[in-house]
């Protein structure tokens, strides 16, 4: 089945309305001035009510998109604000990523230079040692040597 809306229901209703009331004072036994009359009274009746249908329609269409234009503009507002914060986040974490990468660099710098500084001692310390190694092997050459 196909979906009434609400106007097509209205229509249907009025112009059944019309039929039934036409056709009760068709067939009502009446003499025929006083069946025009009512007849009149009837179709000016059905003619204010459809006009004030009308103007009812009217004023609810006009009431309802007012209503959809302000959620409309409420949901907008709502989501560029919950955009405008996730971009917030996003910078907000970004920018820690970028700080946390620069100390972590100045922590691996400072931790090269002060294993360079002690490599380079290790380095005179075995260099001294092997000096002093060198200077008593040629003292026990020449110890030897002259015995």
């Amino acid at each position: 089945m196909s979906k009434m809306d609400t106007k097509d229901f209205i229509i249907g209703a009025i112009i059944g309305g019309v039929i039934g009331a036409t056709s009760a004072m068709l067939f009502a036994p009446k003499a025929g001035k006083e069946l025009r009359s009512d007849i009149n009274e009837k179709a000016t009746v059905a003619k204010d009510k459809t006009i004030e249908f009308t103007n009812v329609a009217k004023e609810k269409g006009t009431e309802y998109g007012q209503l959809a234009k302000d959620k409309s503009s409420e949901w907008t507002r709502v989501a560029k604000d919950q955009w405008d914060r996730l971009a917030e986040k996003t910078e907000e974490v970004s920018k820690k990523a970028s700080d946390s990468g620069k100390e972590l660099l100045n922590d691996v710098k400072d931790t090269i230079d002060s294993e360079k500084e002690e490599g380079k001692k290790l380095a005179q310390k075995v260099v001294s040692e092997i000096e002093d190694t060198r200077e008593k092997l040629k003292e026990d050459v020449e110890e030897l040597r002259t015995k």
